[in-house]
């Protein structure tokens, strides 16, 4: 883990995300104080509850529509 003040943080963004995208964490400080933490985006997980809630409906002859497969009202 890499801990950087801010000021150093401000000159170097570029280089310090490069770092965070390859894996590492970094830790940004004012006045010797950690106040922020980089670190890498989770990508986010596919939610198929809808699909799984709609699952077989079509085998049934059921319609499905857009504004269900979106959740809309």
């Amino acid at each position: 883990m890499q801990t950087v003040s801010v000021a150093q943080a401000k000159a170097h963004l570029s280089a310090l995300l490069d770092a965070v995208q390859a894996g590492e964490e970094i830790i940004i400080t004012r006045r010797g104080q950690a106040v922020a933490r980089l670190q890498a985006e989770q990508p986010a997980k596919p939610d198929f509850s809808v699909f799984r809630q709609l699952r077989g409906a079509w085998k049934e002859g059921m319609r499905i529509d857009r504004d269900a497969l979106h959740e809309r009202d």
